[in-house]
């Protein structure tokens, strides 16, 4: 398993704002590596993860119980200053039975995403309800193998994981907390001035 941790500092723009013309420049600007000027960010911490087989990913305890063990070539972005996540992997088979179909891709309901929260943790419905009220549904992080709005064409909810299937790879993505989302939005806006 290859770790790194990397912090990232530059997007653009407020939670209204967010594009995917934008979602574009935070890939390039996150792959840059840009804190240029010696701003570290506090919100915005990150760690990547790639592993060989979907059983060595869960066996060191990092990936999804849901992500097969034959799944191969696993590339996984992390924050490690909140709960976002995107994950990129080969994988030739059905999803697992856990993962349900969403009715509108890349557009789940409250109902859908409570149950999909709600499989991976059970909790009641108020619980389940302010967590999915909680969650800011536009990736914030980028990587190099995350195609831009690739959340956009999520078939299925594997708990909190939007996935999405193109030809024999796999993405999925967890949603990070609106509180956390707008700090590190605020910091990139900040830095983002400095900048200039």
């Amino acid at each position: 398993m290859k770790t790194t941790s990397t912090t990232f500092t530059s997007i653009p723009g407020t939670p209204k704002t967010l594009a995917l013309g934008i979602t574009a420049i935070v890939a390039a600007l996150a792959l840059s590596g840009c804190s240029a000027l010696g701003i570290e960010s506090k919100y915005d911490k990150r760690t990547s993860h790639d592993f060989t087989t979907g059983a060595e990913g869960k066996e060191k305890g990092t990936l999804p119980l849901w992500v097969p063990d034959e799944a191969s070539d696993i590339k996984e972005m992390v924050r490690t200053t909140g709960n976002e996540r995107i994950l990129r992997l080969n994988y030739s088979g059905a999803l697992p039975e856990t993962c349900t179909k969403i009715t509108v891709a890349g557009k789940p309901s409250v109902n859908e995403l409570t149950a999909g929260l709600n499989h991976e943790e059970p909790r009641d419905a108020k619980g389940l309800a302010a967590v999915v009220q909680q969650q800011y549904q536009i990736p914030l992080l980028a990587a190099d193998w995350w195609p831009t709005g690739q959340e956009s064409r999520a078939t299925h909810l594997c708990g909190k994981w939007w996935v999405s299937t193109v030809a024999q790879k796999v993405y999925a993505f967890a949603p990070e907390e609106k509180s956390i989302a707008e700090h590190v939005l605020t910091e990139q806006a900040n830095i983002q001035r400095a900048e200039k």
